[in-house]
């Protein structure tokens, strides 16, 4: 699968969380991923919760770095943010057809590390101080640009975006923007969704493929 588009970071631990993450997919959202596994009480149960709108609204569900997690929830797949565990070793976990991201910080090494190593996608975090994210180093928006210059898998960037400067990481090449806080925290998820949306649109961002056998294949579903 090719993923672009709006890709919402679900923090486990934040107030509210399903009803917004609900509000938030009505507003377009492409690609969910279940986040701050660790500060979250009943994570397994969110997360049965949140493959359900996932399904309904008929995009992918990925887990943050937990594998027997994304086992028992049939997710679609992980995102690691961790050091050991590889693509290859997540992928012979939970079979061929998953999708696999890679969080990259300031090194290019790691791009071309994750692109060998066959993530499907690679994520850019911190592009700018965020109040989600406090460990990541900021990314130049330079690195971005070598990286698309460089790979063909999907790249987003995380971190800080808003709708204010989500203008210059798009016009850095990505391919989605992950937002958490952008649209969680937000007085209407459903609307910074959208408006989220329509920014991307402009770039012509926003379908996820399925490639088959060198085909492409719309997998978007109507909203309900």
């Amino acid at each position: 699968m090719r993923l672009s588009g709006l890709y919402l970071v679900v923090d486990a631990s934040a107030e509210r969380v399903l009803e917004r993450a609900e509000q938030a997919l009505r507003g377009g959202v492409d690609v969910l991923q279940l986040w701050g596994l660790k500060n979250a009480l009943d994570v397994a149960t969110l997360g049965h919760e949140l493959r359900r709108l996932a399904q309904r609204s008929g995009v992918p569900l990925l887990v943050q770095d937990d594998v027997e997690l994304a086992k028992t929830l049939k997710a679609d797949g992980v995102h690691l943010d961790r050091e050991d565990l590889t693509p290859p070793q997540a992928r012979e976990q939970l079979g061929k057809g998953v999708i696999i991201g890679v969080t990259c910080s300031t090194r290019f090494e790691k791009v071309l590390w994750a692109v060998e190593q066959g993530a499907d996608y690679i994520s850019f975090c911190s592009i700018f101080p965020s109040p989600s994210v406090n460990v990541c180093d900021l990314v130049p928006l330079e690195l971005v640009h070598q990286a698309k210059a460089s790979v063909k898998v999907s790249i987003f960037a995380s971190g800080g975006i808003t709708l204010e400067n989500a203008r210059q990481v798009l016009e850095a090449g990505v391919d989605g923007l992950a937002i958490s806080s952008g649209v969680l925290r937000a007085s209407d998820p459903q609307d910074a969704a959208r408006r989220f949306k329509a920014l991307l649109a402009q770039f012509g961002k926003g379908r996820n493929h399925v490639i088959i056998s060198g085909a492409v294949e719309d997998i978007s579903m109507p909203r309900l």
